[in-house]
């Protein structure tokens, strides 16, 4: 179900949860440049066990029982921190909701997301709900084919995939850092937070 955190999150005690990359099942939100760079694509081509495990993810996501499962495993676990999705997005606003409700009822849990799906009005209501409150954290994830939204809330951030040197934000936007992939065994890509 969640699984404890790894290099690319850096901290074992941040978990994640998952779901299979690169469909417009789990990814409805992917635009050409987002399929052309994909890093989690990428991870679950060479990573066999972490495709199988966000499939089975996917299969667990759809069952009626979803949200009563993570926030048993939440507590189970000691589970403090959870990133939402290193794979996949909020493919459906039932599965949004599902989220939402698991993160209202488990408010000493700090949660954080990046996702595509802003640009979905049924699903996008439900994220920013989710933005809302006090324990998470959410980025609308952005790039030159998404362009920047007209509307986002007070608590939500962005952030720009950037695919060269040349690939940055428009000059309308702040931009407060750039984080870049170590490019010893990274993609080498950049993703402003802006």
């Amino acid at each position: 179900m969640l699984t404890r955190g790894n290099r690319k999150l850096g901290d074992t005690r941040i978990w994640s949860f998952s779901l299979p990359s690169g469909t417009s099942e789990t990814c409805p939100g992917m635009t050409p440049t987002c399929r052309a760079h994909c890093y989690a694509v990428a991870m679950e081509r060479y990573r066999t066990t972490a495709r199988e495990r966000y499939r089975e993810n996917l299969l667990l996501s759809r069952r009626r029982d979803f949200a009563r499962r993570v926030r048993a495993f939440l507590i189970a676990h000691d589970v403090r921190i959870v990133r939402v999705h290193v794979g996949g997005d909020f493919y459906a606003r039932p599965y949004a909701r599902a989220w939402f409700r698991i993160m209202r009822r488990s408010p000493r849990v700090l949660y954080f997301f990046y996702t595509r799906c802003w640009s979905m009005p049924d699903i996008k209501r439900v994220i920013d709900q989710m933005a809302a409150l006090p324990n998470c954290r959410a980025w609308y994830s952005v790039d030159r084919d998404t362009g920047i939204p007209t509307e986002v809330p007070p608590r939500v951030r962005l952030a720009w995939l950037a695919t060269s040197s040349d690939d940055c934000p428009p000059p309308a936007v702040i931009v407060d850092r750039a984080m870049t992939t170590p490019a010893a065994g990274g993609s080498g890509r950049t993703f402003w937070a802006v």
